[in-house]
């Protein structure tokens, strides 16, 4: 079976022939994968190649045709106010205008995020509901999810780019303070819907806590973890860190938000730096000195060194694959994380926002802002 060869010569005619039945480049370009994704599993495998090209054609026009019957049964679903104010940030005034971005979007746009974001299926589940991959349900409700996003900015365009924060049990106003002066709009983020506020948001702080990370999120038994422990807040916080990462949606992970980034990419925790053997500095409620790495933005916001507040007995371990550290205090615990494949992500293990004038501290709100306009 020859689907290389004819992958290649259908490629672009079939895509072509896809967009004039359903009318739109990217379905056709999705309905076109699908096809091909269906004849490497189910075509003949002794097919010739004409055979194999009339099944391919066929396959790819049955699924043209059932997609414009889902759009024909599409026009007639009703979508509830539930669904704008989801998509919208949790401020009432906010709704009306999620509203009028939402009759922006195509029927089929509307229901795939009806479908993720209210019914709660995974992409598993829309994919066989829509008869197609996960990767290609994963696709379209990543190009819906887009299209909201972009229209709900042209409609209320803010002055200040919008600060999602995902507060462990500290107060919040000192993060408030913090990105305010940094320029930004600082909203707390309702981590029972982070999916759907995210449309909305336009950058994510992820802040510190008294409580320690259940050590079972990185595979470890607990040694010296301390506080309220509580597993299911742990992942659901790790979702909320990955769903951001995923959209591209720029982040900084304060203390414990740097330890979920590091956690998120596979790294674990130290979890009593005060039990190492060796000297150690004091990390509780002390300012203490870092140095940063070339070519980094830690260099870039830092300086070749500066001195930051901590408020922590824990610390990244094993670092996260992918992950790269870009400044550490002198007894060797990482203060700064860096993932170079996003616009922003970065995780500090000290508390900026407990330093309020630090020029540090400050070029970091800035930076994120920045990055998020």
């Amino acid at each position: 079976m020859d689907l290389e060869g004819v992958y290649h010569e259908l490629r672009d005619p079939l895509t072509r022939r896809l967009e004039r039945m359903v009318g739109d480049p990217r379905t056709a370009e999705d309905l076109r994968q699908e096809a091909f994704t269906r004849a490497w599993k189910s075509a003949p495998r002794d097919a010739g190649r004409g055979h194999l090209r009339a099944w391919v054609h066929r396959t790819a026009h049955n699924l043209a045709v059932d997609e414009l019957r889902r759009r024909g049964v599409r026009e007639m679903v009703t979508y509830d106010d539930e669904l704008a104010i989801h998509a919208a940030t949790s401020e009432a005034d906010d709704r009306f205008d999620a509203v009028e971005a939402l009759e922006t979007l195509t029927p089929h746009e509307r229901l795939v995020l009806l479908l993720r974001f209210e019914a709660g299926l995974s992409h598993a589940e829309l994919g066989q509901l829509l008869a197609i991959s996960e990767e290609a349900a994963r696709k379209r409700v990543s190009r819906a999810r887009d299209a909201l996003a972009a229209a709900q900015r042209r409609i209320a365009p803010r002055e200040r780019p919008l600060v999602l924060v995902l507060l462990g049990d500290e107060d919040p106003a000192p993060y408030r303070s913090w990105i305010e002066a940094g320029g930004g709009e600082p909203r707390l983020l309702d981590v029972d819907r982070f999916e759907r506020e995210l449309i909305g948001g336009d950058a994510l702080v992820v802040t510190g806590s008294h409580t320690d990370i259940h050590p079972e999120l990185y595979g470890q038994a607990n040694r010296g973890s301390v506080g309220d422990l509580c597993l299911e807040r742990d992942r659901r916080d790790l979702g909320a860190v990955r769903a951001a990462l995923a959209q591209d949606v720029p982040i900084v992970g304060i203390c414990r938000g740097h330890q979920l980034l590091n956690i998120a990419f596979g790294g674990t925790l130290d979890q009593d730096i005060g039990s190492r053997r060796g000297p150690t500095l004091v990390h509780r409620e002390a300012q203490h000195a870092v140095a940063t790495g070339p070519r980094s933005l830690a260099r870039r916001l830092l300086g070749r060194g500066a001195s930051v507040t901590s408020g922590h007995h824990q610390a990244a371990l094993r670092v996260g694959r992918g992950l790269r550290v870009t400044s550490a205090s002198p007894d060797g615990v990482v203060e700064t994380l860096e993932w170079p494949e996003r616009r922003f992500a970065m995780g500090v293990q000290w508390h900026p926002e407990r330093q309020p004038g630090d020029a540090a501290g400050a070029r970091l709100a800035a930076a994120l802002v920045e990055a998020a306009r």
